[in-house]
């Protein structure tokens, strides 16, 4: 029996469901209470200072950043600044919420993953935060104010949903990969800045993977938000949803990924402008970055392609090309690699010999003693 969806993306928002009969699982396409509690928390702390608009933000932003206000001194927004100050940041808060059942309750649904408490520097603090959530909300009526923007937010769904097919994007992601998700959130988050998006992967006791993609608001509309729509959203969702087949491929090959030190360390503090700090986190994102690349070209034809190559390139992902090489491997040898899992091994094994004969012995040297 499929267990309670983890966020409640159904709860007083429009919900927009695209089932495939070709296809297991379902998308789902809304705004989230329970995210937007998170958001207003994260308001009050100096995350907003990294994270906000360029300006005052649109106008759910401002109610919401006001309600919240008056509850500043909460045990839920000094932990919240408690975690901002340990790097519990970027896409850590919205994957931990992702675990949680919808309000009121907000309940524990799915195990905190060992990346979570890694991010959190342990467990307990995780645990303080829900309950200190789930306790402001109660105090706040919180999901009253929600409720009061409901007219509102369902016209913004709306409007992103109808030149929107995100059933194209989920499609191709199952057929390259090779296995379906169970599900896939699609959620926007009008007070989350500034554009681009998280990507978040839970695991249920079931080993059955559900899939979230964050959508953040750009950050420069004063009045009603702005999101990514037709097809940017659609590269948008590639790329973010791509994360819970990407990483879990990559998890079981850890002392693997960690030798691509070397590669990482080329472009390390441009991968850290970034909030890519770690060797693993930059292959996840390399990798996927091709898969893009494979994406656009299906999709969207031979020049779309090219120019997310060279996007990729100058923020970074030198590795591109020659990761496209390789999954070309991939997709023309699908009897002998039915799955991505498969293929991976293969592509650790190109990635070691590129690193072997490009990268000098005073980089491998140096990769042994840096952090």
């Amino acid at each position: 029996m499929r267990k309670k969806v983890a966020v409640s993306v159904l709860a007083l928002v429009l919900v927009i469901a695209i089932a495939s009969s070709a296809l297991a699982g379902e998308i789902t396409l809304g705004i989230s209470p329970e995210m937007e509690l998170l958001a207003g928390v994260l308001a009050q702390t100096t995350w907003i200072v990294q994270r906000g608009p360029e300006s005052e933000g649109n106008e759910f932003y401002r109610a919401l950043k006001e309600f919240f206000a008056l509850y500043k001194d909460h045990t839920a927004v000094k932990i919240a600044q408690k975690l901002t100050d340990r790097g519990f940041t970027y896409d850590a808060p919205p994957a931990f919420m992702a675990h949680l059942g919808p309000l009121p309750e907000l309940e524990l649904v799915h195990e905190y993953s060992d990346y979570l408490v890694e991010r959190a520097k342990g467990r307990d603090i995780l645990e303080e935060f829900r309950l200190a959530l789930r306790d402001l909300a109660a105090e706040s009526q919180f999901l009253d104010f929600f409720a009061q923007w409901q007219p509102y937010l369902m016209e913004v769904v709306a409007e992103i949903s109808a030149d929107f097919a995100p059933e194209q994007a989920k499609a191709w992601l199952e057929t390259f990969f090779g296995w379906p998700a169970a599900e896939f959130h699609l959620l926007l988050t009008p007070s989350m800045f500034p554009g681009g998006g998280y990507g978040a992967t839970v695991t249920t006791a079931d080993g059955e993977l559900i899939a979230y993609q964050i959508t953040r608001e750009f950050g420069y509309s004063t009045t009603k938000p702005e999101f990514p729509t037709g097809a940017s959203l659609e590269q948008l969702t590639i790329h973010e949803l791509g994360h819970s087949f990407v990483n879990p491929s990559f998890e079981v090959y850890p002392r693997e990924v960690k030798a691509f030190k070397p590669l990482f360390n080329r472009v390390r503090d441009v991968m850290r402008e970034q909030a890519y700090p770690s060797v693993d986190i930059f292959i996840n994102e390399q990798v996927l970055r091709a898969v893009e690349v494979m994406a656009a070209k299906d999709l969207y034809g031979a020049e779309i392609a090219e120019m997310t190559v060279l996007y990729n390139e100058e923020r970074g992902f030198y590795l591109t090309r020659f990761v496209v090489e390789q999954l070309e491997v991939y997709t023309q040898n699908r009897d002998q690699y039915p799955t991505f899992r498969d293929f991976v091994p293969y592509l650790l094994t190109q990635l070691t010999e590129y690193q072997d004969e490009n990268c000098s012995w005073w980089e491998k040297l140096w990769a042994m003693f840096s952090f």
